[in-house]
């Protein structure tokens, strides 16, 4: 007979509560495990990790000396082992390889290597330094440090699985599977289960996987996980320095018979114990990849070593305050004695002492040191809290009272509460309340002056949301969705997510969350608090530029519902070897459930205009100083933008442009002084468009894409403007894959510029440079509109391993492009010299072909093309020209 739910609430309840004020305890002695086997051998873990001096200095020291020293490991009874192995299938994840075992009375066994595979790279890294650095990387792994944690994990009462070393015997009992792993270093251990036959594992009367145990905590009040015992396992995991703990880490199991009580985690997988990434260059790596972290005898940022497990925290540890943090970390400091440290180093191998002793002093360090840790943690989690009600009939409670505090109680059918805390605007910026499914109520009160913001998501069901609070006398201050009767949230996993890595999918999807009405249709979820930044750099040449390199940071700040991000802050760096720079900035703000957002853009640039020839179509093929010019452009544009979908947007403001021109003795333009010259400023509008179909932030230039720009410019009579003119432009690409064989693409080109009115010389319609006629110098024909176009085949050839995968290619290609002049140029005397509308010198045509070599993809590609213009035979560029 089941024990009715009120009086198993009140029971929960008081669990909770008693949970909270007395220290954990350890379980019971676990059972003996079975013997290896009777017989051992002497093998090396990781021969292949052995390095010298400048090699250690550059990819770490890490346990190289463990993993090349010689230890005596018992080998595998496959025969006799808890009654005799069968070999039933091989497994494991992105690194492990594994084989599975089962008994005869339905138990289940695991043998994983210890020596990992690389995996996480695509097979044409193969041969490549990078895919020998991500082999190496598997030093920053100690070959035994699995073996260390099960007895502190037994001293804090956090289930585990409990590995082993072992040596697969050359045993004909593994039949198919004994090529493979005979010989083989692993660890084995019994995999938690509740087998038909067997005992279950350390008695359970339930264990689910982790998609499953998703499912019964957003269906189900009552299914909750013992918070308590994972935070203490957390800290543990951050303790042994473990950066590998994602949902699917853990079993979860219930124990008895009453199908309420909460679900306890059992610990898998320890291969991460002390892992250290040590050396000069993956210190480098390490600030745009923070997992890469270091065993030391202080922490790095949990946020870095807990990456693949954020939201699942946020999940779990959602109704812990500050008090049941303190009181875990408390309690694991003290559980965590030199004894139980010295205990578990003593499970390693005897060989591995003296990594052992260095290893144990930076376990006593980091647990001396785990309040201050945990409270950073704590601080972090609680900044944006998302509480997760279920697809039950929740009723929420939410109390705003003095000092900025913020309770919050859910229960179930008249049950004591099964999430209740108070919040504090001290640590807490905002609060979400997602009831989700069910017919849910959710009631507001109090009155206060300030208080921490709060919403209340209904989903689907008749949801009632009352809010009856004030602050700072303002009535009704709860942001709130989807009240009244709902049907059309929708929920599903994301596709490309778990497409791009299937164990932070998982997590991702503990921070349960239905999907956004943006664009006119429903997307998947999106990042919705904290922040990111993305660091980028390049190179590309020029006349009268040289090289130019240019390094980029951008910062994005993530929102509640405001797509694709919050807000966007860029800078941009350019430098020439001439001497030139360019700085640029870039704002972006966009907002809750809109596609309406503000932008605006500056920079200060001495690389837009290089060259002056003069105006037409047929101007004298010379080069040298004469032509060069030193010019400096200031421009400022806000603008207000909306993005009718994720890969469009158009956007409309004022511009602002200030431009100088140095006057130089022996230059052309000294003695034409063309109309904008030496000085010029300018305010007007700006309308942008454009349509990218396969937008991302480095495009893929290989793949089918569409893109389409469009800007038209408008200047009045004001500031140096002497008459009003305006200007318009157009591009038009597209990317096509052949079918044939290697893919080849056929990328497409179009665009052209007209202007009407008297405009400045640098706003003129120019062809020339890789943007328009490739054969010819940058701006080497200016006129009143200009038309070009591009056809370019772009064929792979090979992919072939050196320090880098290097991609191989060739191209063809044929420019076409010309100007006109049609009307008057004005020069800085306000004098007007009309060229005519002939425009003579017809279609300028270029023409060549030649090879890409791209280090890992055509898009860093180096590009050599010999061309049918004597004066530019050979050309080079990096990446390609679109």
């Amino acid at each position: 007979m089941k024990i009715p739910r009120i009086l198993f609430g009140a029971a929960l309840c008081f669990s909770a509560s008693l949970a909270a004020t007395v220290p954990l305890f350890a379980q019971s002695s676990p059972a003996p495990l079975p013997e290896i086997g009777k017989d051992s051998v002497t093998v090396i873990a990781g021969p292949d990790f052995a390095a010298g001096g400048f090699h250690r200095w550059l990819l770490g020291d890490n346990y190289r000396d463990a993993w090349t020293t010689p230890i005596k490991v018992p080998v595998l009874d496959i025969q006799h082992y808890d009654g005799g192995l069968k070999p039933v299938k091989v497994g494991g994840g992105v690194q492990t390889t594994s084989l599975t075992f089962i008994t005869a009375d339905s138990t289940e066994w695991v043998f994983r290597s210890v020596h990992k595979k690389v995996g996480v790279l695509p097979n044409w890294f193969e041969g490549t330094v990078i895919w020998y650095i991500f082999s190496d990387a598997g030093s920053a792994s100690h070959p035994a440090g699995f073996a260390a944690t099960s007895s502190m994990q037994d001293a804090l009462g956090v289930l585990h699985t409990t590995g082993r070393l072992a040596v697969m015997p050359d045993d004909p009992a593994l039949g198919e599977f004994r090529k493979q792993f005979a010989g083989m270093l692993g660890e084995i251990e019994m995999r938690p289960t509740v087998p038909k036959k067997g005992p279950a594992f350390d008695g359970a009367e339930k264990i689910i996987s982790a998609e499953n145990f998703l499912k019964e905590i957003n269906s189900d009040p009552f299914d909750q996980i013992d918070a308590r015992k994972m935070l203490t396992g957390r800290m543990f995991d951050a303790i042994v320095g473990d950066n590998d703990r994602h949902p699917d880490q853990y079993k979860y199991a219930r124990f008895g018979k009453n199908d309420k009580v909460p679900w306890v985690p059992i610990a898998e997988d320890r291969d991460k114990a002390f892992l250290y990434y040590g050396g000069s260059l993956i210190s480098l790596a390490r600030k745009a990849a923070p997992a890469l972290v270091k065993f030391d005898s202080t922490y790095p940022p949990w946020t870095s070593l807990f990456a693949n497990a954020g939201d699942f925290d946020r999940r779990m540890f959602g109704g812990l305050d500050k008090s049941v943090w303190d009181s875990v970390a408390m309690f694991v400091s003290g559980a965590l004695t030199n004894a139980v440290i010295d205990s578990g180093i003593r499970a390693m191998p005897p060989e591995y002492a003296p990594s052992s002793a260095v290893v144990a002093a930076k376990l006593r360090a980091r647990r001396d040191g785990l309040r201050a840790a945990a409270d950073n943690y704590y601080m972090t989690l609680s900044s944006v809290v998302d509480i997760q009600a279920t697809d039950s009939a929740d009723k929420a409670t939410v109390t705003r009272s003095g000092d900025g505090q913020v309770d919050v109680q859910i229960q179930f059918a008249g049950n004591p509460p099964w999430f209740n805390r108070r919040f504090y605007a001290a640590e807490t910026r905002e609060i979400r309340l997602y009831l989700h499914g069910g017919d849910d109520t959710a009631f507001v009160r109090g009155s206060v002056q300030t208080s921490i913001p709060v919403r209340i998501i209904g989903g689907n069901g008749n949801n009632v949301i009352d809010d009856q609070s004030t602050v700072g006398g303002k009535r009704n201050p709860t942001r709130v969705y989807d009240v009244g009767n709902v049907t059309d949230v929708y929920y599903a996993p994301d596709s490309a997510d778990i497409k791009k890595n299937v164990d932070m999918a998982l997590n991702h999807s503990f921070d349960r969350r239905p999907w956004l009405k943006a664009y006119g249709k429903l997307i998947p979820p999106q990042s919705d608090y904290g922040s990111s930044s993305r660091p980028s750099g390049g190179v590309r040449t020029g006349r009268n530029l040289g090289v130019v390199g240019k390094v980029s940071l951008t910062r994005f700040g993530y929102g509640f519902r405001e797509v694709p991000y919050s807000s966007l802050v860029s800078g941009q760096l350019s430098l020439s070897t001439t001497g030139r720079f360019a700085v640029n900035f870039g704002a972006d703000k966009r907002f809750e459930s809109t596609q309406v957002h503000a932008l605006a853009e500056a920079f200060v640039s001495q690389l837009e205009q290089v060259e002056y020839r003069g105006f037409g179509n047929d101007v004298p093929d010379l080069t040298g100083k004469p032509y060069e010019i030193k010019q400096t452009q200031f421009q400022f544009r806000p603008a207000v933008g909306f993005s009718p979908n994720p890969v469009s947007d158009i956007s409309v403001g004022p511009i602002a442009r200030y431009t100088t021109t140095d006057s130089l003795a022996g230059r052309f333009i000294s003695a034409d002084r063309p109309y904008g010259f030496p000085h010029f400023g300018q305010v007007g509008g700006q309308f942008r468009l454009r349509y990218d179909n396969k937008y991302e932030y480095e495009p893929d230039t290989m793949k089918p894409r569409t893109v389409v720009e469009v800007i038209g410019s408008a200047y009045p009579a004001t500031w140096d403007v002497k008459k009003a003119y305006e200007s318009v432009s157009a591009l038009a690409e597209a990317f096509v894959t052949l079918p044939a064989k290697n893919r080849p693409v056929l990328a497409l080109r179009a665009g052209g510029k007209k202007l009407f009115g008297d405009f400045p010389y640098f706003d003129a319609a120019f062809v020339g440079g890789s943007s328009s006629l490739r054969t010819e110098e940058r701006q080497r024909y200016a006129g009143t509109a200009s038309l070009y176009g591009t056809t370019e085949l772009r064929v792979p050839v090979a992919k072939f391993p050196f320090i880098l995968p290097l991609d191989v290619g060739l191209l063809g290609f044929v420019d076409v492009a010309r100007v006109y002049v049609d009307q008057p140029i004005v020069f800085a005397t306000m004098q007007s010299t009309n060229l005519g509308d002939s425009s003579p010198g017809g279609w300028h045509k270029g023409a060549g072909g030649g090879f890409w070599v791209g280090l890992i993809n055509p898009g860093t590609s180096l590009n050599v093309l010999i061309t049918n213009n004597s004066n530019r035979r050979i050309i080079s560029s990096f990446g390609f020209a679109f």
